[in-house]
């Protein structure tokens, strides 16, 4: 996933460091047409931080970081690292999904999470995966009078 960049409303990037918000990515997801928020993977120990990571940087005020945060187990040895953000931990491949929680990191990431992403959608688009890709995900133009 690219660092997600604030566009004001008129479509230009913004300068200087900003709280984003769930109105700015609905902006830059209509600017842009669409927006990617992972590729080429479908296991969740990828998925659910990407979803994290963009919850995060929109400021999105739901329960589902403290969920996606409790399907992971941190595997690093120091105990330091261990306090470490969840983004971190992945990109160093220092937390996995046990096997007691696959279940419900499925269920998290295959309902809850693209629930709330469609509901969080911009009027003509959806979240979920490009027709004939299933591994490319993010929001999308709907096309009419299909119901997403």
């Amino acid at each position: 996933m690219s660092l997600p960049v604030r566009l004001d409303h008129n479509g230009k990037q913004g300068k200087g460091v900003f709280k984003m918000s769930i109105k700015d990515l609905q902006t830059t997801i209509k600017v842009k047409e669409g927006f990617i928020l992972s590729t080429d993977t479908l296991n969740l120990e990828h998925l659910l931080p990407s979803a994290y990571d963009l919850i995060v940087a929109y400021n999105m005020r739901t329960e589902l970081k403290k969920e996606i945060e409790s399907v992971f187990v941190n595997t690093d040895k120091d105990e330091e690292e261990k306090l470490s953000p969840t983004f971190h931990n992945q990109y160093y491949s220092s937390i996995e999904i046990p096997e007691n929680k696959k279940e419900d990191a499925s269920y998290l990431w295959n309902e809850d999470i693209f629930n709330y992403f469609n509901n969080i959608s911009p009027n003509g688009y959806y979240f979920g995966n490009t027709l004939g890709d299933e591994a490319c995900i993010g929001w999308f133009k709907s096309e009419e009078n299909e119901d997403y």
